[in-house]
């Protein structure tokens, strides 16, 4: 007999998992979905961590980029205004110098009338 009580106590182990393991899934509490979003995104987490200390670096070195570029285009930029004032100052003279001329040049032409007029009126 001692076989069959072996029998009977591996039989009853077995129901009693089976019944035990049931009743905790069962009995289990259903996960909301912000638990079961958390549980699906556990796995990347550590992925998440280097990817956003990555991202920081880039950051970093991106800001330290843009201010050695915003030095360089405020520089050039400088220079480019400095050239177009000198060139506007030039073109400005030139055609001063070429309008002077050319009333010398009508002056000249003016009968002596014209100019007593031209002295009267303040011209």
């Amino acid at each position: 007999m001692p076989r069959q009580d072996t029998v009977d106590f591996l039989t009853a182990f077995a129901v009693g998992t089976v019944l035990g393991i049931g009743a905790t899934l069962l009995l289990q509490p259903e996960r909301t979905p912000k638990q079961r979003v958390l549980r699906q995104v556990k796995p990347f987490k550590k992925q998440m961590r280097r990817s956003y200390s990555q991202v920081r670096g880039g950051v970093r070195s991106g800001r330290a980029a843009t201010g050695e570029i915003t030095t360089e285009v405020i520089t050039a930029g400088r220079e480019l205004l400095g050239e177009f004032r000198t060139e506007v100052s030039d073109i400005l003279r030139e055609a001063r110098e070429e309008l002077q001329d050319l009333i010398q040049a009508q002056a000249k032409d003016l009968t002596k009338g014209v100019r007593r007029t031209r002295r009267k009126l303040g011209m």
